[in-house]
């Protein structure tokens, strides 16, 4: 069973991607934000992050950057509602594999988790 660690504050977007992902025979951790993501890779791996961009205290780009620079390269979905140009561009840069913008569909989630596993 894949295993993906999702960072995400708001609790209702968390527990509506956890849930999707568990029915879809994923193991999920969840994190309110990232001040124990790394701690936790090390602990206990994942497969696959999920990361909000609008996090409070390490935004989802700060958390991205730190993970690459310490060795990690566990593939990485950054989600965020923010639209803006040079996002997808900033986002790759920072080392992160893909970028979905809310609201998304459950479908074009899993099939994106799903693409970055088989990678």
């Amino acid at each position: 069973m894949p295993h993906v660690m999702l960072v995400e504050d708001d609790a209702l977007v968390r527990m509506l991607i956890a849930h999707r992902a568990m029915d879809a025979h994923w193991r999920v951790t969840t994190l309110q934000d990232g001040r124990d993501l790394e701690r936790m890779m090390r602990d206990e791996p994942a497969d696959l992050l999920l990361i909000d961009l609008g996090l409070p205290h390490v935004d989802g780009l700060a958390l991205v950057e730190g993970l690459r620079a310490k060795g990690f390269n566990t593939p990485v979905i950054i989600i965020t509602a923010y639209e803006l140009p040079h996002l997808r561009d900033t986002i790759t840069g920072a080392g992160a594999n893909e970028l979905l913008q809310k609201p998304f569909d459950g479908d074009e989630l899993l099939a994106c988790m799903q693409r970055l596993l088989a990678a």
